[in-house]
């Protein structure tokens, strides 16, 4: 029989030893902001719901889990979702996050 931490996914914490943080509120970064309402646009307009977006976080890998912060991960899960649903294609995807790179020089 499998032991119960065998069966946990990267993503479940809870009860482990960890290192200490901080509970201090902290600003925000600009891009941390847009992608926090673009998850609330999304989702006032039915187009992502909080259980596919953890699904789809969760499904990252434990590599890109680990190293991406939370806000990356929640821009790479949105994405990922939008384009299951064929709300953007990944062509459409790539080609706005070259324009994007483009115009920040």
């Amino acid at each position: 029989m499998p032991d119960s931490r065998d069966l946990r996914g990267m993503h479940d914490v809870g009860g482990l030893l960890s290192e200490p943080f901080s509970r201090q509120e902290h600003d925000y970064l600009p891009w941390e902001k847009r992608v926090h309402a673009l998850r609330e646009l999304l989702a006032r307009k039915n187009l992502l719901r909080v259980d596919e977006l953890r699904r789809s976080i969760e499904c990252l890998g434990e590599e890109k889990y680990r190293r991406l912060s939370y806000y990356e991960q929640w821009i790479l899960a949105i994405s990922q979702i939008m384009i299951e649903r064929g709300v953007v294609t990944s062509d459409e995807l790539a080609r706005q996050i070259e324009v994007v790179r483009a115009r920040r020089g």
